[in-house]
This record gives C-alpha cells, sequence and structure tokens, in this order.
C-alpha cells in the first residue's frame, strides 16, 4: 500500500484513483492550492510557503474526500464539510486559490486523530494559528 499521494481534487477519476492506491483505508489528508508550483499563505508568524489550507482526518479517504470535493466545487451545493463551507463563504478565498488548482495530499495512517493532531500542533507551533480554512472545536 501506498503511504502517501497527492491527488488534483477536481479531477473527475478522484473517487477510483484514491480506491486504487488506498481502498477504504483512511489517515490524514491536506489541502494545498498549486497552478505550476505550490501557492504560499501568509500566516501570523511567517509565510507557509507548503501553501496549507486545510488538514483533516477520515477514517476511509473514499467517503471523506469526496464529502471534501462536493462541498467546494461549484457543481454541487454541500455543507457537509466545514473547509468547503468556509471555502465558499469567501469570494476572494475562491478567487486567490481557484477550485481548479486545489490539491490534496493524502497520508494513510492507522492512527489518523493521533496524526491529525501532530500535524495541527506543529502548523500551530510554527505559523501561531490553525491553516486558514480550519477552525477550533
Amino acid at each position: 500500500m501506498i503511504s502517501q499521494k497527492e491527488y488534483l481534487l477536481s479531477s473527475e477519476r478522484l473517487w477510483y484513483s484514491i480506491e486504487e492506491h488506498f481502498g477504504t483505508s483512511g489517515g490524514v489528508y491536506v489541502l494545498y492550492c498549486k497552478k505550476d508550483a505550490i501557492k504560499p499563505v501568509n500566516r501570523l508568524l511567517g509565510p507557509d510557503e507548503n501553501g496549507v489550507l486545510y488538514i483533516g482526518m477520515a477514517k476511509s479517504f473514499l467517503d471523506r474526500t469526496i464529502e471534501l470535493k462536493k462541498s467546494i466545487s461549484p457543481d454541487y451545493i454541500s455543507a457537509n464539510h466545514e473547509c468547503g463551507t468556509r471555502f465558499k463563504s469567501n469570494e476572494r478565498i475562491r478567487e486567490k486559490f481557484p477550485y481548479e488548482d486545489l490539491c490534496l495530499k493524502l497520508i494513510a495512517s492507522y492512527e489518523p486523530r493521533v496524526l491529525e493532531q501532530e500535524l495541527l500542533t506543529g502548523y500551530i507551533l510554527e505559523f501561531g494559528e490553525l491553516p486558514p480554512l480550519n477552525r477550533v472545536g
């Protein structure tokens, strides 16, 4: 099994590609924006050159990332994922980070909640705040 893989969120084959590489397993997913290069994100303590917009966990990548895709995609109306709700609520966010350029990094883990907390804690320590589309609680 591949432990880490990156995908274009808008890909029509996203579900099939995830199923092929991860089956029904889960882990942590990271949303970022990349066209020719990763788009940095300004943060409280300096720029995030990795461009992290959101860090989340999934018991099954298939279920959770498709909820994410539907909540962000302009072709769907869905409030099943907080990231998409926050993304769609601000036109300037959508302009700066176009849906067509959004990417997902999937990291397989048997303990996704633990890995998610480690990544979020590390992000807060480095940048002084959560990724822009995450929220507390």
